[in-house]
């Protein structure tokens, strides 16, 4: 028997390694939380407010580095999310937004919980998706983790209660999700440029920022190296070393 969209997003979720799901339930979320109860890998951490949801899952990919994930109820439930999903999104964390919708039937009639979450999640969101029908949820949550991990910041998904109840064919397409962040240098070019201006400079101030996250060892190599050129005899007294 095939998943239903709830049942096959929970499970991509587990593949992609997530153990906790922070947020608020609601009507529109109840497929996904009744499928989060039956699969038993993920806990679901009821949060007081769903800003503080976003927070917590923002706190826990920046403790952990791995992809972490909030979720909010349609119209108001999810707008309580932006403040701490653009927390996240501009410190570069991966985390997974899920905004439940109101039922598609309803959307653009004015229904009274009726926002447009497609809109509002633009701004800091690197993948910001509406799940119209089953036959996208494999690859639309994959390609939403793929962005949140590799790009680094936040991936929203935008499901209604009623898809999420809905069964998802068969012979959809789907992989299991990429959940690794890609090695990205400068290129042969440009390295071999900053190298040239690093060894001809005579003073040489090395500012750090977020770029350097992970290269520790190497960035200490790097200032060696360049004492240890600032200090050549034709060169004492004109290097500063911070």
């Amino acid at each position: 028997m095939s998943d239903t969209v709830a049942a096959k997003l929970v499970q991509i979720l587990v593949e992609a390694g997530v153990r906790r799901i922070y947020g608020i339930v609601g009507d529109s979320l109840n497929a996904i939380t009744e499928e989060i109860r039956r699969n038993g890998s993920i806990e679901w951490v009821h949060c007081r407010h769903e800003e503080a949801a976003a927070f917590a899952a923002g706190a826990e990919a920046q403790l952990t580095g791995r992809l972490a994930v909030c979720a909010g109820s349609c119209g108001p439930g999810n707008l309580h999310l932006i403040n701490g999903l653009y927390d996240c999104h501009r410190t570069g964390v991966p985390v997974l937004a899920i905004a439940a919708h109101i039922p598609t039937a309803e959307i653009g009639t004015g229904y009274f919980q009726e926002t447009h979450p497609e809109r509002l999640f633009l701004e800091c969101s690197h993948y910001c998706e509406v799940v119209a029908s089953p036959g996208q949820m494999p690859r639309t949550a994959q390609i939403a983790i793929q962005h949140a991990v590799a790009m680094g910041g936040v991936a929203t998904l935008i499901l209604s209660g009623d898809v999420a109840l809905e069964t998802v064919p068969a012979s959809t397409f789907s992989h299991p999700p990429a959940n690794a962040r890609p090695c990205v240098r400068p290129s042969d070019e440009d390295l071999t440029r900053l190298a040239a201006l690093l060894h001809e400079s005579k003073r040489v101030t090395l500012l750090c920022g977020a770029g350097c996250a992970g290269a520790h060892e190497q960035l200490l190599a790097l200032a060696e190296a360049q004492v240890t050129h600032c200090s050549l005899p034709a060169r004492q007294g004109a290097c500063r070393a911070r």
